[in-house]
Order: C-alpha cells, then structure tokens, then sequence
C-alpha cells in the first residue's frame, strides 16, 4: 500500500500571515529615558535608544557599523529620526506578540490617561491623530509633526517629542499635556504581528489500478487466514479510503491526514488528494 513520491508530487512555498495583538500598558516595558540623569537606569536607556536607533551612519562609526543597527531593517524607508532629545520614552514588545515584525500601518497607540491617540505611517514614524500638536502647516504626516517611531522589526516603539497638546485634563491646574506623559499611565496599543508561514504541498496520486487493496484488519475473517468476510469478497465491493500516511525512507510514519469521511476508490477514474502542512 506503499507508493513513491516523486519531485512532481512535492511542492514547498512560503507566504505571510499576520494576526492582531491588543496589549495594555501592564504587557510592556516601558522606560524612561533622560540623557544627563543620576538614576543610571534612564542614563543607559538614552544610550541605548541613541546608539542602537538614532545614530546615523558617520556617527555611529565610533560605536558599531549601522549594518548592525538593530532598528534598521535595511528598508531605505522615510524615517524621520531628527527628533531625538535628551528625555522621551521606550517601549518594549514581547517577540511572542509579534513573532518576526510588526506589520506596518497597523500600529495604533491609545492613551486613556492623556487622551492622544498615535498611530503610524508604514515608514516608521508615529504621529497623534487627535491630539492636536503641530508646528508646521503641511500634513499631518511630516517631518515638523512626527512624536516618535516604531522599529517593526524589533518591536520597539519612542516617544521622542516634547512638546505639549491639547490633551485631558487630570489636574487642577489646566489640560495641557506634555507628549512625555504619553505611556506613562493606561494605555493599550494594537497591531498585526507578522509571521512566515512555510507550506509543504504532497499530491497523492491514486491510479484506476493501483491502491484498490486494504488494510483494515475488519475486512478479514478472524480464522487468521487473511481470508476476507464472505460478504467481502464481490467484485463491485469498493476500497474505501479514510486515511494517507506519510513515511520516511525507513518506512515510519511521521504524520497522516484523515479524511472527513471515508471516500470510495475508483477504479474507472484516477484520484488526487492533496497533502498540506504548514510550520
């Protein structure tokens, strides 16, 4: 019951899959990062946003090539990095939320504390949709407007402006905010993460004259003989196919497919059954 695939009988592709992640404030690290400050903690994150994401080529020579820049994708994109000051925040994503990237366009910032919703733009740079901060009459999604980036391939996304907005008011004393507090109290994002899903294809071929055998040990008489049942036995009783095994050159079993239902081998018409698995 055994048959031989061949090159034609075995097909490989690859393709994306993207799922959506809702994550809160509580499935993030965030830091804070401050260039001159005595707490060590937000002194190492300024150098570590700086010289893994900021730094551009010349400068960051003296550090580490850019080619190994972890938040450069090698994509040539339009990303704004001109806004990098001594303090903002970081934010860090689990690789488990997001498995190889985060699809661009669908990253969405809500924070309920200061109102600012920021989503981005595909190319890395994040922008407030309704928090209204702008120095520059052009469009929202310019240079002057930007408050920080995403770098999808390793999910880590900045706030990096410093300015203030229109924002809600949580003290007395007036509702401006400052896009500093944006991430410092609840807040919840959405994205697609991005994975590669590789397809291995079989197509099982089963001739008019070939396959119309079985091995259901219930067809057999229990005499031991290997003699089928009586009523077994007429020409016109079909093999009935349930399942397709799949076995490595030493004859294991490494996986099968079962069918639905049990369908009856022809033996006027050839059948194909095709085999997926992804991983």
């Amino acid at each position: 019951m055994f048959k031989q695939f061949t090159t034609e009988n075995q097909n490989t592709y690859e393709y994306k899959a993207n799922k959506t992640f809702t994550l809160t404030q509580s499935d993030l690290t965030r830091h804070e990062f401050i260039k001159d400050s005595t707490n060590e903690i937000s002194k190492s994150y300024y150098d570590f946003a700086r010289i893994n994401f900021y730094l551009s080529g010349s400068q960051s020579e003296s550090y580490l090539n850019d080619s190994f820049n972890i938040g450069n994708d090698g994509s040539g994109r339009n990303t704004f990095l001109n806004k990098f000051y001594d303090n903002g925040s970081i934010v860090f994503i689990p690789q488990n939320k997001f498995d190889e990237e985060i699809k661009r366009g669908s990253f969405v910032l809500t924070d309920t504390t200061t109102g600012a919703r920021i989503i981005d733009d595909s190319e890395g740079n994040l922008y407030s949709t309704n928090a209204t901060f702008s120095q520059s009459v052009s469009a929202l999604s310019s240079q002057d407007n930007y408050v920080g980036n995403i770098f999808y391939n390793v999910g880590v996304f900045a706030i990096t402006e410093t300015g203030s907005f229109n924002g809600i008011s949580i003290s007395p004393s007036g509702s401006n905010k400052d896009y500093t507090d944006v991430t410092s109290g609840n807040y919840s994002i959405q994205y697609q993460g991005t994975t590669q899903v590789n397809t291995y294809e079989w197509s099982c071929d089963a001739t008019p004259n070939g396959l119309n055998n079985t091995t259901n040990p219930t067809v057999y008489n229990s005499n031991g003989l290997g003699q089928l049942k009586d009523n077994l036995t007429g020409s016109n009783y079909p093999t009935y196919i349930t399942e397709i095994g799949l076995y490595d050159d030493q004859n294991s079993l490494i996986g099968y497919a079962k069918l639905s239902k049990p369908i009856p081998k022809s033996q006027q018409l050839p059948m194909k059954f095709l085999l997926r698995m992804d991983y």
